[in-house]
Formats: structure tokens, C-alpha cells, sequence
């Protein structure tokens, strides 16, 4: 599984390859999806909410990337006392992240089936992972 890069091994990630250090920040299965989740949903979101939104994500799963995020400053959480209640944001770094995300959506929603058409051609359908 990948997790973001320790401090250690992150500190001179963004000068040797900048672009390379952006998408270990993303390149879990999961993370795309919970960005895109928080992004569409504006506002704070709560955790069941969100959980709907990305589904087939299971509760484990959904917390270890909204961690991963947090740890990232992509993601805020704010903890209310009264009844057990947990909200989620992007945070102002995570919003620049957007609009990159969003030009690979649209990059793969025109390109992705010549993509898929090459991988047959070589006889290689990746799996879904």
C-alpha cells in the first residue's frame, strides 16, 4: 500500500521531481475519490456522508486516507464535544490541488478509452486495483 513519504524521505522529493512528488500525494486508489468527494460537497462534511459519497470505501479505509490527507495539509477535521461529530474540509493547500485533479479527469476522459484501445492492441487490460 502507499502512504505519503515520511519527512524524511520527502524533503528533497519536490526539487528532484515536483511532479513525480504531487502524485505520491494521490496515488492511492482511494484518494482521488475522497478529494473530489470534499471538493464537490463545498462545505463541511461529516464522516458517514462522505463514506456515501465514495463508495465502495469501508469505514478503515476512508479513516487511513483522511488521515493521510490531514497529516498532508490537504484536508482539515474539526471535532465537536456534543454528540460524536466529525467534520471534514479541504483545506486552502488542498484546493490548489483541484484543478490539477480535475485537468487529469478531463485528460482521461478524452484519452482514457485510446489509452485502454493501446492496452488491448498489446494484449495487456490492466486490472483494476
Amino acid at each position: 500500500p502507499m502512504t505519503t513519504p515520511s519527512p524524511e524521505e520527502s524533503t528533497a522529493a519536490p526539487a528532484a521531481c515536483p511532479a513525480a512528488f504531487a502524485m505520491e500525494l494521490v496515488a492511492h486508489k482511494w484518494t482521488i475519490h475522497v478529494l473530489f468527494a470534499l471538493h464537490h460537497a463545498g462545505p463541511p462534511v461529516r464522516f458517514r456522508r462522505l463514506q456515501r459519497e465514495t463508495p465502495p470505501i469501508t469505514q478503515k479505509e476512508l479513516t487511513k486516507r483522511l488521515r493521510e490527507l490531514e497529516r498532508s495539509g490537504l484536508v482539515s477535521r474539526r471535532a465537536f464535544a456534543e454528540v460524536p461529530r466529525v467534520e471534514y474540509r479541504l483545506t486552502d493547500l488542498g484546493r490548489t490541488l483541484m484543478p490539477a485533479l480535475e485537468a487529469l479527469h478531463d485528460w482521461a476522459k478524452r484519452h482514457g478509452g485510446e489509452v485502454v484501445d493501446h492496452w488491448r492492441r498489446a494484449g495487456e487490460i490492466p486490472s483494476k486495483s
